[in-house]
């Protein structure tokens, strides 16, 4: 539902005395604190569950879509990476918050809708109506017609081949009609926040007209003009992994296109902020039952469950007791087996016990050695077994990287030396990327990949190509 006079997200006015800023709830969710989470959720849900209700439409779709998009919160709160502190002023602060969350939301629900069938299925679900008036504040700074696009891609989740059918255009016109609406949308906002004159006519078009796909665009050097359509996730996957790629080639275009894919994020995150709705009453309650269970160690046994009294003594031989039944597992037959299964890292085990466990099939790596990769869309993680990797020159070791699936920076999952994979390698926000690849770096390992992969996993469950398996590993 989209109300036009929403203000934005703001918790600390002063009728609000004593609630934490959103910045502060978010960094006390990431420590673990369920109380400052539920915080977060009351004084944020509108924004993300009207950005829900917009491209699936009320009902249990949407539900679900907020719910998924808070669990995902929860597990990213920590690499939020704002980079804030007290000394900013408190409204850059939340918008900030606002803006990060927003983006996950968007990130979150849009993989959910293009997870859930062909492009002809997709068309047929709930989006945005349309076409919708200008808000108030874009009127005359950004043109109708790219307003649209615009709205399309954020609000329906579109791809931009779906935001030409929508407007009944060309691939190539389309393209370039969402391009300009983003730059104009960023261009709007900049001129607001400096409270710049109102503009007489819409923000120009502020690039080259866009072919009618990825490709086209790719081999005519128009790399940099698609970070405007990779900010509103109107990339697939596929045109995604080509068009950050040829950044990534082109060298000197990296840090421009994160600058210009972040600060597009930003501006369209702020362009839809009106766009609110109230949740189901008891949606807390579904996202706090299914976030994960914090674990208890046995040095914390007295504090959870001892009696006041001689606990001591009683503590001390329940911890004496479970050892000696531990070691009497590990000696006993098939010992070895229930002891892996008790040291082996707990995310392994959640992965390889999950009802929907996708197990791919072996990735052969250039010079030698395979990956293979195991993962859950249920845990929302993966993990990936390593072996028989050559050994490199010194000075040289192997990286990995996750690729989002949204086409921004690769994360790095480290560097190891050959003799470095003996353990499973994991990872979680399985629902974020989209391919795993190896390269060949220094041994202090480097910010991106500066080689080309000796191998690549795709780390999508419902892909067609590349090798595929997707049963349980034989050896569970």
């Amino acid at each position: 539902m989209q109300t036009p006079d929403a203000p934005e997200p703001h918790v600390d006015r002063p009728d609000d005395a004593g609630q934490p800023a959103l910045d502060t709830l978010l960094r006390r969710s990431a420590e673990g604190d369920r109380a400052a989470f539920s915080a977060f959720y009351d004084a944020t849900v509108p924004w993300v569950h009207g950005l829900a209700e917009a491209m699936f439409g009320p009902g249990d779709d949407a539900a679900a879509a907020t719910v998924r998009t808070y669990l995902t919160a929860w597990e990213e709160a920590s690499e939020a990476g704002l980079d804030l502190s007290e000394r900013d002023d408190a409204t850059h602060r939340e918008r900030q918050v606002f803006t990060w969350l927003e983006v996950l939301a968007h990130r979150v629900m849009t993989s959910l809708r293009r997870a859930g069938g062909s492009a002809a299925e997709r068309g047929r679900r709930p989006g945005p109506a349309g076409p919708a008036p200008l808000p108030e504040d874009l009127v005359g700074r950004v043109a109708p017609d790219a307003y649209e696009a615009v709205r399309l891609a954020w609000l329906g989740g579109c791809t931009d081949r779906e935001v030409a059918d929508r407007l009944g255009l060309p691939a190539d016109e389309a393209r370039t009609l969402l391009r300009d609406g983003v730059r104009q949308v960023v261009a709007a906002r900049r001129d607001l926040t400096q409270d710049a004159a109102r503009p007489s006519a819409p923000a120009p078009a502020t690039g080259p007209a866009l072919g009618a796909d990825v490709r086209e665009d790719v081999d005519a050097g128009r790399t940099l003009e698609l970070a405007d359509l990779s900010a509103v996730h109107a990339l697939d996957t596929a045109g995604h992994t080509a068009a950050f790629s040829a950044v990534q080639r082109r060298g000197g275009e990296l840090a421009r296109w994160r600058s210009r894919v972040d600060g597009a994020r930003q501006a369209v995150a702020w362009a839809f902020r009106s766009v609110t709705a109230e949740p189901p009453s008891a949606l807390l309650d579904e996202v706090l039952r299914r976030l994960p269970a914090q674990d208890v160690g046995m040095d914390l046994i007295g504090d959870e469950s001892a009696p006041a009294g001689p606990p001591r003594d009683r503590l001390r031989w329940l911890k004496v007791t479970a050892l000696l039944l531990l070691a009497a597992l590990v000696l006993g037959v098939g010992g070895w087996t229930v002891w892996s299964q008790f040291t082996r890292p707990g995310i392994v085990h959640r992965i390889d016990q999950s009802k929907d466990l996708f197990t791919t099939s072996e990735y052969p790596a250039q010079d030698g050695g395979t990956v293979q990769a195991f993962l859950s869309r249920e845990q929302n993680s993966g993990y990936l077994t390593i072996s028989g990797m050559p050994q490199l020159p010194e000075g040289q070791s192997y990286q990995l990287w996750l690729y989002p699936s949204d086409g921004t920076a690769p994360a790095s999952l480290g560097t190891y030396d050959a003799n470095g994979f003996g353990e499973p390698i994991t990872f979680r926000g399985l629902d974020r990327f989209a391919a795993m690849g190896i390269s060949v770096e220094p041994s202090s390992g480097s910010e991106v990949p500066t080689s080309e992969p000796v191998v690549g996993v795709d780390l999508d469950p419902t892909a067609q190509t590349g090798p595929r398996y997707g049963g349980r590993p034989s050896t569970n």
